[in-house]
């Protein structure tokens, strides 16, 4: 079973593959720091909030999932 995380937005998001979705959740969040028109500024400062929190998450759970490894390794 896939685990999941609730973006900002409270929807549910399915990692499938985690170090892929660090790895994109990584590029969105430097595309978004380009120089950007100012109309953008607004929109564009909602999606790094919204992409440093999925990012913050993926983290966590990238964290909690190396904790169970390591205990599960220690208790064999």
């Amino acid at each position: 079973m896939n685990p999941y995380i609730r973006d900002i937005e409270g929807a549910l998001i399915e990692v499938t593959d985690l170090s892929q979705a660090i790895a994109h959740t990584a590029k969105y969040i430097g595309k978004l720091y380009e120089q950007q028109p100012a109309e953008m500024q607004a929109f564009v400062k909602r999606r790094q909030r919204y992409w440093k929190d999925i990012f913050q998450k993926l983290g966590n759970l990238k964290a909690e999932k190396e904790a169970d490894q390591l205990t599960e390794s220690q208790t064999l």
